[in-house]
């Protein structure tokens, strides 16, 4: 038989082990694996990207082509009836090759460029309304630009429209992107943004649309209140 005194020992044990499991628990970040039962959720994203192009000189780069890949996080709060959601970070790293061929004119223009959108840790960079499995944008997205290089070669470069012989400065910077809807898969585990308007220029000459699809690889409860924000 067990004395008194050590009853109380394996009692206080007992307790100091239950308290740290339910203050250890896994191991991981408070509210990881609670999803989108948090408050507030910040979801990150694997992007690939492609796009497509039209009105080019006699149509000879028309196409759809695959741009490149990278990551976005979007902030989700629940509100009543639907979820508020924040795009917090956008980064693509692209690589376009576009072949141009016109009789026997043949041009490859290579285009290397990084893309952003502006950070704004209260607001994000664009907000909209997720219903559902739809996220309707609200806004543009602010501060999106691309920069990088363009490398020429072949019979038409620096004549009609197309970029000058060899290396180029690239920027662009679209006045007024707003996203398309996306829609998510059942569990919100990814997404598909149909092709959206992105820029109109005249060197190049062509006419870009951008789409993307997604594939969640992060999920975390993020804090209520962000620091210098209000909600």
């Amino acid at each position: 038989m067990f004395s008194v005194e050590r009853l109380r020992h394996l009692a206080v044990a007992t307790a100091v082990v239950s308290l740290g499991a339910v203050v250890g628990g896994t191991g991981q970040p408070a509210g990881a694996a609670e999803g989108y039962a948090c408050p507030v959720s910040d979801v990150e994203y694997n992007v690939v990207a492609n796009i497509f192009i039209k009105n080019t000189v006699f149509g000879a780069a028309n196409g759809v082509y695959s741009l490149g890949s990278g990551k976005m996080t979007l902030r989700i709060a629940a509100q009543p009836g639907h979820e508020a959601v924040k795009l917090m970070s956008y980064e693509l790293v692209n690589r376009l090759t576009v072949d141009a061929k016109v009789a026997m004119l043949s041009t490859t223009v290579v285009t290397a460029s990084h893309t952003s959108a502006a950070r704004d840790a209260c607001d994000g960079s664009a907000q909209g309304t997720l219903h559902d499995s739809t996220l309707t944008w609200n806004s543009k997205v602010s501060g999106y630009h691309s920069d990088g290089t363009m490398d020429c070669s072949g019979s038409m470069c620096g004549k009609f429209g197309a970029p000058p012989k060899g290396v180029s400065p690239f920027h662009d910077a679209p006045l007024a992107l707003r996203f398309s809807p996306f829609s998510f898969s059942p569990d919100r585990s990814t997404f598909t943004m149909p092709y959206t308007f992105v820029s109109k220029s005249d060197s190049p000459k062509e006419t870009t649309y951008l789409a993307l699809s997604g594939r969640r690889v992060t999920q975390l409860c993020a804090a209520p209140h962000v620091a210098g924000c209000s909600r």
